[in-house]
């Protein structure tokens, strides 16, 4: 679920979406990556976006090598 992970200070947009029930999936992580500043309005995240699928793909890929 967005904003819930311990000892991380979330944006209070990026709270309101995981109360709002954003979960963190591929097509959620996808759209996020891609332009993270049109999907939470008043997010902290400074980063644009990727815009290459093959960039997307591979963020997520490496992501899944942790756990939860």
């Amino acid at each position: 679920t967005a904003g819930t992970h311990a000892d991380f200070k979330y944006s209070p947009a990026m709270v309101e979406a995981g109360k709002g029930g954003l979960v963190w999936d591929d097509a959620t992580l996808t759209e996020y990556l891609r332009a993270p500043r049109e999907m939470i309005k008043g997010g902290k995240m400074a980063f644009p976006g990727l815009k290459k699928d093959e960039d997307l793909a591979n963020v997520i890929a490496y992501l899944k090598q942790f756990p939860g």
